[in-house]
């Protein structure tokens, strides 16, 4: 009877001690797949660049509408400023998307 105290004893200081060790030890955190990694940066970029080729179409249509306006010429500055921005928006997006050169 006295062994199997004993034996118990032992058991149960060996698993407090483990239990102890176990409780400072933080969590490990969960892995993230790569997939979930570069699924919000892909949005971000793809809602940047959007954005970014929106926006230079819509200000050089807004200048071509006030050069129209302002010289009473109706079509021609919205359609050669709508292209400009075109072309500004396309350039933009392809020097935001390019991989950056480390330095």
């Amino acid at each position: 009877m006295a062994d199997d105290d004993e034996a118990l004893r032992a058991r149960l200081d060996k698993l407090g001690t483990e239990l102890k060790s176990a409780r400072r030890q933080p969590p490990a955190p969960a892995p993230m797949s790569p997939g979930d990694r570069s699924a919000g940066a892909a949005w971000s970029m793809a809602s940047k660049l959007g954005s970014e080729f929106i926006g230079s179409i819509l200000v050089g249509t807004a200048i071509g509408w006030g050069l129209d306006r302002l010289l009473h010429t109706k079509p021609a500055f919205i359609i050669i400023f709508f292209l400009v921005g075109v072309v500004a928006g396309v350039w933009g997006v392809i020097r935001s998307a390019r991989p950056k050169e480390r330095q």
